[in-house]
């Protein structure tokens, strides 16, 4: 049975990447694998994407710091 890829989470110490030639922002990940490895990856993301995300993981820092006790 193949290995499969079980969750990705953010590589430590690298920054995400503008091409605005492209138009394309690259944010570097790590796959984990189900045996226990990992594989180095990029997440790819459009321009419309790159906005799409920045909402999204706004919404996510104001719920943590809601969470936290902060402001509603």
């Amino acid at each position: 049975m193949p290995v499969r890829a079980t969750h990705a989470t953010l590589s430590a110490g690298r920054d995400a990447v503008y091409d605005a030639r492209a138009r394309q922002g690259s944010v570097p990940i790590e796959f984990h694998l189900d045996d226990g490895s990992t594989l180095d990856g990029a997440l790819i993301l459009t321009s419309a994407e790159v906005e799409w995300l920045h909402q999204q993981t706004s919404r996510l820092v104001d719920a943590h710091g809601r969470a936290l006790g902060g402001t509603p």
